[in-house]
């Protein structure tokens, strides 16, 4: 049995890598020159590690923990509070801590709405509110309530892991097994009972099936085409804006998270592999305003504690969005989205229900789309 995917991010290599697992023929496509798709690490000159896409591996991703230790690839622990930022302007960490306590219970209207149903502060309402657009990408006043119970917006001081040299090795570890055409986008993907013909960088390639692992923005050409159902469905994922920054300090700096409650972003120090701090301030922006606050010169004026060295910072930016997010005026309806249609399964962290916008959730919705074929 021969299988196609398109899309070698991490939902595309775990589908292949499952099918190859269970005696299919896998050819991976992917219109990137590299593997991971928004996951990519890089190493800065002075040989520190950052995560220009997906970074933090929380305590619920039992998934990737697995499928790390599979790969032989360790985990380690950055030292860095992904659910414990501290807000500037400054707020009272009792009544912060108050204030998150009560947000358990929000579900009706949307967060901003529900926030402020709580009686909070207004410094500690903006808070929360920064904290979680930060983490989803979008305004508070456009998305459900229920988002205040996702994983990816959770607070607390659980501890954050990372993959020994860079996440991005869950990818290269995964394509070494796999045949992987980079630099070849799909364009065409005919279907039917008896199989698929993909076009892919201007030949035709044949299979029994076909596993589509590409962000939703990506238009495909199907013949014929989806289903209503999953086409309204794909049509409807909206993706939250997001970027990144990276500053060169002058020395290593011990972990810490501080987030701007105006700017809706945050900036985080971190350690290695080895335990020992790094010399490194990573920054990361949600929203729309946040993307346009995020500049060299507002991270440093957020962080005056920190010695910063005479380098370049790096950018990393997502135009098309960054990973998939829950509105009011856009839902995402988990259902459609993953189910199959004749011999095409989908994947992707779209698809992937309330582990959407996570790593996490790209693993397992690989691992099921590939079950759906099998």
């Amino acid at each position: 049995m021969r299988a196609i995917v398109v899309g070698a991010g991490l939902a595309g290599l775990a589908a292949a890598d499952a099918l190859a697992a269970g005696g299919f023929e896998v050819t991976v496509f992917e219109a990137r020159d590299r593997v991971g798709g928004r996951v990519w690490s890089r190493t800065l000159d002075d040989g520190s590690v950052v995560e220009l896409g997906g970074e933090f591996v929380l305590p619920p991703d039992d998934v990737v923990r697995r499928t790390a230790r599979r790969l032989g690839l360790p985990l380690y622990e950055k030292g860095t509070l992904y659910g414990d930022r501290e807000p500037r302007p400054p707020v009272a960490r009792e009544e912060l801590l108050a204030g998150i306590a009560r947000i358990g219970g929000a579900r009706d209207g949307t967060i901003r709405s529900a926030l402020e149903g709580l009686g909070l502060s207004p410094p500690v309402l903006e808070a929360i509110a920064a904290r979680v657009e930060v983490s989803t990408g979008y305004p508070a006043h456009e998305q459900p309530a229920s988002v205040l119970a996702s994983s990816g917006a959770g607070f607390g001081r659980f501890p954050s892991h990372g993959v020994a040299g860079g996440n991005q090795r869950l990818a290269l570890a995964f394509a070494r097994h796999l045949r992987v055409e980079l630099s070849a986008p799909v364009e065409r993907v005919a279907w039917s009972d008896d199989g698929v013909h993909v076009r892919a960088n201007g030949a035709e390639h044949e299979a029994e099936a076909c596993v589509i692992a590409v962000p939703a923005y990506v238009e495909l050409v199907f013949d014929p085409p989806l289903p209503e159902r999953k086409r309204r469905a794909l049509a409807a994922v909206r993706y939250g804006h997001a970027a990144k920054l990276f500053l060169p300090l002058a020395e290593p700096a011990e972990p810490s998270a501080v987030l701007s409650v105006p700017g809706r972003f945050w900036a985080y120090t971190q350690r290695g592999p080895d335990g020992s701090a790094l010399p490194v301030l990573s920054a990361f922006a949600g929203s729309p305003l946040g993307v346009e606050s995020l500049t060299p010169e507002a991270v440093r004026e957020l962080r005056p504690d920190l010695t910063f060295a005479d380098a370049e910072p790096v950018r990393s930016e997502w135009p098309e969005g960054a990973y998939s997010v829950r509105l009011l005026e856009s839902p995402l309806d988990d259902e459609a989205l993953a189910e199959p249609v004749g011999p095409l399964a989908f994947a992707g962290e779209h698809t992937a229900g309330e582990w959407h916008a996570l790593m996490e959730g790209a693993l397992r919705s690989g691992e099921r789309a590939a079950r759906d074929l099998i």
